[in-house]
């Protein structure tokens, strides 16, 4: 029962990041066309609804495997599907202001307490592509036990993934990400992973998740539960032997034994090179109170339409309007490590 209902929740986020109705009219239209043959077919348990088995990548407990660079996208931060085919998505904050006061003191300004409200707003981008078959090219493919039409679907499917990636850590439309938003508090690394000592990389570390922690006065649904590290960072702070009163461990297994709640990813995206010339590591809170990704409209594929006597075509597309940080103090940036 509980395998079963884990399966359902991760079935209920692929439906956050693909409009799979769009998919079965993609099946349909496959059979109307002639390719249905030329597709894997995956079933599920829930409705009968049926997928290209190109779409079980979406799972992170399989994709995360197949494209371990895709770190965002396995970063457990929700999807939010507000905003459809709106051209910017408003959020709304709320907070409260004043206090009690001694019931003694008159003072009009005194217990006064007040609500106030804080909003943003996040341009939309809108995304699409297609490709083109013919029949021969098609049969052609085939006597290379090639699925041709399945490949052109699967392609799709993993230039999106790679493309959401990018906008969560980099932003997009001019809307900042994971890895350059403002709001965040950062501050610079004494020395690179690769010159600093394996004590000195794992303080570095150390610091900027307590730095977080204190700054949100460890409230749950801010307190930092992921590290985001360079992969070059992660790959030396995973070979560096840290040499404490209780033994030696890696800097990394240190850093993971001492603060249990928090994971640990190493991403090329954080990388100097993809980040104007300053590596950058960052620590933050995955949860809703915390920061959502917009999609307004899911990863949508169109039918299969017969353009000429022996050519085809499909289209896909999506509307993103990128990460939308709901609390500042969420996130802590440390430069250069």
């Amino acid at each position: 029962m509980a395998d079963s209902a884990k399966i359902k929740g991760d079935y209920m986020k692929i439906g956050q990041l693909y409009n799979l109705s769009s998919f079965e009219r993609l099946e349909a239209t496959a059979k109307t066309t002639g390719f249905a043959d030329k597709m894997t077919q995956f079933s599920d348990s829930f409705g009968g609804m049926t997928l290209a088995r190109d779409l079980t990548m979406v799972d992170p407990r399989v994709f995360e495997k197949k494209y371990p660079d895709l770190t965002f996208v396995n970063s457990g931060i929700e999807v939010d599907n507000t905003g459809g085919f709106a051209a910017q998505v408003q959020s709304l904050r709320l907070q409260e202001l004043g206090g009690f006061a001694d019931s003694t003191d008159e003072s009009s300004n005194k217990g006064k307490i007040s609500l106030t409200m804080e909003d943003s707003f996040l341009k939309v981008k809108k995304r699409s592509a297609h490709s083109e078959w013919s029949d021969d090219e098609v049969k052609g493919a085939a006597m290379r036990n090639v699925n041709l039409v399945s490949d052109f679907v699967a392609a799709h499917n993993k230039i999106y993934q790679h493309e959401i990636d990018l906008a969560g850590y980099q932003g997009i439309a001019g809307n900042e990400g994971l890895l350059n938003f403002s709001g965040f508090n950062s501050t610079s690394a004494g020395k690179t992973a690769a010159t600093g000592t394996p004590q000195e990389n794992y303080d570095e570390i150390a610091a900027l998740i307590t730095d977080q922690w204190n700054g949100v006065l460890n409230t749950a649904d801010y307190k930092a539960n992921h590290v985001d590290i360079p992969t070059s960072v992660y790959n030396t702070i995973a070979k560096q032997m840290l040499n404490t009163a209780n033994g030696s461990s890696t800097v990394l297994k240190a850093l993971q034994d001492n603060f249990a709640g928090v994971t640990f990813s190493g991403t090329n995206r954080a990388e100097a090179a993809n980040n104007g010339g300053t590596s950058v590591t960052v620590a933050y809170n995955n949860t809703r109170e915390s920061m959502v990704f917009r999609i307004p409209q899911a990863l949508t594929v169109g039918e299969i339409v017969k353009a000429t006597s022996f050519d085809y075509r499909v289209d896909s597309k999506y509307r993103v309007a990128g990460l939308d940080v709901m609390e500042d103090g969420a996130g802590r940036l440390l430069t250069g490590l």
